[in-house]
């Protein structure tokens, strides 16, 4: 049975600091037994879209760099492009929302970099025995790194169920092109009686896939590049989905590359999930919303299953926040299917997936700080 590490949010007197305990739990985990001195070490982080306020703090980013440091590594801090922009225009976009988010060695004590390069191109394409997948471009950084941390903030994710452990490993740790074959069943519906015409879904599709004539919109499959983030969170009628079976195909395309990235480290990999401000929308959306359940903490695991399956029962035992998603989706009371109420999509379907694969067990112990 896999351990989880715990530390609670609540801070109640000096002692109980949560970077304080933070960095004793992680000191006294099993990161440590995962590198020797010297080795290189990647921490993966997500700096988030420029727009959206509820990233992860830099303060906790921190807190994991100097414990990789107290154990002797050497250190990259990593984060890879998103699907946002064109081409020409990612990494600019990148550095100012690590700029704005106040990601800078001032902060960190190193200054984060791109694991895919500039323009997402640098990878390694690693074999996997998927149900969906061959083999997954993993950003370069990361797969030459001796060992790799992947830092998650926990959001409800909605065509994964969850935003955790697997989809940051899996989908954050891949280069441009790898992401975008992960990403490549999610295609949008327009939903022509719920449609006004307003256009909203192709002014904020990045990649013009998108086009209105005549009052209706269209897509242009040969451009579309599967972002499905962006044209369905435009949409103020709710008039452009993505169907069921393509999120579920996306889940196991999730996992695949998760699969990929633990091949390319050797198994070496080391995950903490950051379960504050935990909202309807990864970071990786050009909004936020509000937190729709209380802070719960931070846990912490070398199973990355165990660890979603850890953040998904605390959110479920959470009660939800009045006049956030949770009340909109009757999802107040403590419930285990709090994030299939919200998003529609069972995590447990990816992490039933993933424990047979064989990158963890859903069964789990939990030893709090």
């Amino acid at each position: 049975m896999s351990v989880v590490h715990s530390v609670g949010a609540r801070e109640q007197y000096s002692s109980s600091n949560l970077i304080k305990r933070l960095g004793e739990a992680l000191k006294r985990s099993e990161l440590g037994d995962m590198f020797s001195p010297g080795d290189l070490i990647a921490v993966k982080f997500e700096v988030g879209e420029r727009e959206n306020f509820n990233h992860i703090r830099p303060l906790l980013v921190k807190a994991v760099v100097d414990a990789v440091y107290s154990f002797g590594g050497r250190l990259l801090l990593v984060d890879t492009l998103s699907m946002n922009s064109k081409a020409s225009e990612v990494g600019s976009r990148w550095l100012e929302a690590a700029a704005l988010h106040g990601f800078d060695v001032t902060s960190l004590g190193k200054s984060p970099m791109l694991a895919d390069g500039y323009t997402g191109e640098e990878d390694l394409l690693i074999p996997v025995e998927g149900e969906e997948l061959g083999g997954v471009e993993v950003a370069r950084a990361v797969a030459e790194s001796q060992a790799l941390v992947v830092i998650s903030h926990v959001t409800a994710h909605p065509f994964a169920g969850l935003s955790g452990a697997l989809v940051s490993c899996g989908v954050g740790c891949s280069s441009l092109k790898g992401k975008e074959r992960i990403h490549a069943p999610l295609r949008p519906i327009f939903i022509e009686d719920s449609c006004d015409g307003c256009g909203q879904c192709a002014i904020h599709c990045p990649h013009g896939a998108v086009q209105v004539e005549e009052g209706r919109p269209r897509l242009e499959e040969k451009i579309c590049r599967g972002c499905a983030y962006y044209c369905t969170a435009s949409c103020p009628t709710g008039a452009v989905v993505v169907d069921r079976d393509s999120a579920r195909r996306f889940q196991k395309r999730t996992v695949d590359a998760a699969l990929a990235v633990d091949i390319a480290l050797q198994g070496k990999v080391f995950y903490v999930n950051i379960l504050m401000d935990v909202s309807p929308y990864p970071d990786c959306y050009p909004f936020s919303d509000v937190p729709f359940i209380s802070d719960q903490g931070i846990l912490m695991s070398f199973d990355p299953v165990a660890l979603d399956s850890a953040s998904i029962q605390l959110i479920d035992e959470a009660f939800g926040i009045r006049g956030s998603i949770a009340e909109e989706s009757e999802a107040l009371c403590p419930s285990e299917e709090k994030l299939f109420k919200i998003t529609g999509m069972k995590p447990q379907d990816m992490l039933l997936y993933a424990e047979k694969m064989g990158l963890g067990s859903a069964d789990f112990e939990t030893c709090w700080m």
